[in-house]
């Protein structure tokens, strides 16, 4: 009996410790993290979605989240192991087939859509699925397009037309996209492409008429059908493309801005974490990527005549230059 008493005494002891040098709010939060539980759902096993996840959870774990507090799993995996019978604290949805698969699964737990175009977010927000008290929020594949007007403005700051193709998708940003431009001091050139349409025939009046051409994400199947001929037409015209992806850059492109998995995992794992330790409301507004990656190709600079500027320097300049742009 003694000895029981003994250890009870010294459990008291410890935690008034513990309180006097203010240190038992800090255990307590240690412990409300630990038993936090995040569900990591991938629309596959393909790199980006794996990289994006590890990337969440390796920037988490810096912030004093635990890795032990997030499972992660395929929609595969999720449905064999009957990973939506658990219950969570927050269901991450990585890519759309995820977040399409999450919401079908699960009408309450919050949602965090990553790695989605936002169209795809915007319709799984007014899809009859979701529940009207369900907590949904995004951060899009997407980039702003202050940041691709920007960094042609960066790259060819002489260019006074810039030119582009408006998709079934894209169609929505053109008024966006051209008062940027107005508030630049660019004309916008500009056409509508159908899946139905002669490329070509489109394309080409508007990549000629344009100092520089900035590619639009729409429907990926657009995307591949038309990236062909942009760069084909461009390069015959000499006229630099500013893209969307690392590929449309090694394809012919002067530059583009994207968002690589590890740029979408870090920006979610600071969210998450603000979130789960403060009370952050901010996970729950929609938004585009807080960081970005640039890559450009020396070889289409070269036969331009543009010079690029080192790489820490493109990053600083870019920085500035899309603050002028906003």
């Amino acid at each position: 009996m003694d000895g029981l008493n003994n250890k009870f005494l010294g459990r008291r002891h410890l935690a008034a410790y513990w309180l006097r040098r203010g240190l038992l709010p800090c255990l307590l939060l240690i412990c409300s993290l630990a038993q936090a539980n995040t569900l990591l759902l991938l629309s596959s096993d393909a790199s980006y979605y794996k990289d994006t996840a590890q990337s969440l959870q390796t920037t988490a774990a810096g912030l004093g989240v635990p890795a032990s507090s997030f499972t992660v799993v395929t929609i595969e995996e999720s449905r064999r192991n009957k990973s939506f019978s658990k219950t969570y604290q927050l269901i991450v949805a990585i890519g759309t087939s995820a977040a399409y698969e999450a919401l079908q699964e699960d009408k309450s737990t919050p949602l965090l859509n990553i790695f989605t175009p936002k169209n795809a977010f915007d319709a799984l927000d007014t899809s009859k699925e979701r529940q009207p008290h369900h907590q949904i929020s995004a951060i899009y594949l997407d980039q702003p397009l202050s940041r691709m007007i920007a960094l042609g403005c960066l790259l060819k700051p002489e260019a006074k037309t810039f030119g582009t193709i408006f998709g079934p998708i894209s169609q929505e940003v053109q008024s966006d996209i051209q008062a940027l431009a107005h508030q630049n001091g660019i004309l916008l050139k500009h056409s509508f492409l159908s899946p139905e349409d002669n490329p070509v025939a489109v394309l080409k009046p508007v990549v000629s008429e344009s100092d520089l051409f900035i590619a639009i994400p729409d429907h990926a199947i657009l995307n591949r059908a038309i990236a062909k001929w942009i760069l084909y037409l461009s390069f015959q015209q000499k006229v630099p493309v500013i893209g969307f992806s690392k590929a449309y850059t090694n394809a012919g492109a002067l530059a583009s801005v994207y968002s690589s998995p590890e740029d979408i995992g870090k920006h979610a794992g600071q969210l998450i974490s603000a979130w789960l330790k403060n009370g952050d409301e901010n996970l729950w507004q929609p938004q585009y990527p807080r960081y970005y990656t640039l890559s450009t190709n020396p070889a289409v600079a070269r036969s331009l005549g543009i010079s690029l500027p080192p790489e820490s320097k493109l990053y600083e300049e870019f920085q500035q230059q899309e603050e002028l742009t906003q």
